[in-house]
């Protein structure tokens, strides 16, 4: 049971000498310094979203990574609040991406996968547009169709010179405040770091693969090193990218009027995470700050689907019936948006097969229902990574990793992990008599949860 006081914002320990360590620090403190009012007359009328590409919350230094290096994010979720439960509507990019845009479940704009949403259904620049905002989205965009996304400037990540560097972020940055001329607005930048191939654009490789900590839910091999340290290289320069941005933000004059709100789409490449729905996979850092915001920590539940009728509220202007729900009341005022749980789906792990799945996610237990168990798991990480072939070598003679390899590639119906011991989801409760009843009390949660949501895959969950 939540109690009250885990609504309210947590300030872990601020050492606010460590903003001082030099230009860039000082430049990044001032486009991140707190603001003590909190009435509604000093609230953000502008939104910035910076969208890291494949990003499991786990590898970030403010979630906990400690090989991490990620000053400027570290800095930007003390000085904001920072969300432990957020989660992403789906685990893969595309679904995930139309929902964000829609702040509706897949089932509700129609891409149940990695097709279009419905004509019917309203989007970002759609709404956004309407009420007064400049809209702009520059990187990936990942959504069709694209005459529902009137962006008033679009710049697609095919279209540019590099989708990496640091500096040239910041001037696509800079070339948005410039457009927006004041008025208020809706951006995003949809960034491209650490998707793979990790290596674009001349990654420095500045980890030490023999050094790095390899996350206990998959195997530890040379080849799981050497792909996950470059992945940690990939998010430094995230960090970089941040750090340029906020700067451009705040020297443009527009730091006092925006909102910032720091997210991913989905979770990491790696084995248990993208594609599926397993913490890693689908619980997004989400780190917001703007004038008004009250620093701390929310252990409350919120999500992607929250973004889009946060910018309308902020908007001062209503909208269509949405799944979300503002982040408002808990950045502005410390009231709980009222959720003690969320739901998550899997459609499709790749545009050739659809192997889907839900799960129920609370504070201490995640429930997953596999809807298609007889299915091997098809994504972009199996046969198309190190990771995923250096442990195919090591399964010929290690037969713990050829078990965990199994268990990735066919899932039982029922899964059941107690997030409280075991985090990394390394066993499955759902078949131990300890814990039947845990086990049915979630199943039939989510099951009601279909049913009042009108989930079309119902009738594979009773099968």
């Amino acid at each position: 049971m939540r109690t009250m006081e885990s609504m309210v914002p947590r300030t872990e320990g601020i050492d606010r000498r460590e903003l001082l360590g030099g230009a860039a620090a000082l430049g990044l403190a001032a486009a991140c310094a707190p603001r003590e009012s909190t009435t509604s007359a000093v609230r953000p009328k502008s939104v910035l979203v910076l969208l890291a590409d494949d990003l499991s919350a786990r590898d970030l230094g403010c979630y906990g990574c400690a090989d991490a290096r990620t000053p400027a994010i570290d800095r930007l979720a003390r000085e904001g609040a920072r969300f432990t439960h957020a989660y992403t509507a789906v685990g893969v990019c595309q679904p995930s991406r139309s929902s964000l845009y829609t702040g509706l479940y897949p089932h509700r704009h129609g891409a149940m996968g990695f097709g279009a949403i419905r004509g019917d259904v309203a989007t970002w620049p759609e709404l956004l547009r309407v009420r007064g905002m400049f809209t702009a989205l520059v990187g990936k965009l990942d959504v069709d169709p694209l005459e529902k996304f009137p962006f008033d400037h679009l710049l697609k990540a095919v279209d540019m010179p590099s989708r990496r560097d640091p500096a040239l972020w910041e001037t696509h940055a800079r070339d948005i405040f410039a457009r927006a001329a004041g008025r208020p607005f809706a951006a995003v930048l949809g960034l491209s770091d650490p998707h793979r191939p990790y290596d674009e654009d001349d990654t420095p490789r500045t980890t030490d693969p023999a050094s790095v900590r390899v996350p206990r839910s998959l195997w530890d091999t040379d080849g799981t090193r050497a792909e996950y340290a470059r992945y940690l290289d990939c998010i430094a320069r995230l960090d970089r990218t941040v750090e340029r941005v906020l700067v451009a933000l705040r020297e443009s004059g527009r730091a006092d009027d925006t909102l910032v709100v720091f997210a991913a789409d989905n979770g990491a490449s790696f084995p248990f995470a993208k594609s599926t729905l397993y913490e890693p996979g689908v619980r997004m850092p989400l780190l917001v700050h703007g004038p008004g915001v009250l620093p701390g920590t929310r252990d409350e539940f919120v999500s992607l689907l929250d973004v889009l009728p946060t910018a309308l509220e902020l908007a001062g202007a209503s909208g269509p019936v949405l799944d979300g729900r503002s982040l408002a009341p808990t950045l502005f005022e410390a009231r709980s948006l009222g959720r003690a749980s969320f739901v998550t789906m899997q459609t499709e792990n790749n545009r050739e097969q659809a192997r889907p799945a839900r799960a129920l996610h609370t504070a201490r237990f995640a429930y997953i229902r596999n809807l298609g168990p007889e299915m091997a798991t098809v994504s972009n990480v199996v046969g198309h990574s190190q990771t995923w072939e250096s442990g195919k070598v090591a399964a010929r003679t290690d037969a713990a990793i050829a078990a965990r390899m199994k268990a990735y590639l066919y899932r039982p119906k029922d899964e059941l992990y107690d997030l409280d011991g075991d985090p990394e989801q390394l066993v499955n409760l759902a078949e131990e008599p300890a814990h039947a009843q845990q086990t049915a009390d979630m199943r039939a949660q989510l099951r009601r949860w279909m049913e009042e949501n009108a989930d079309p895959q119902l009738a594979e969950f009773d099968a």
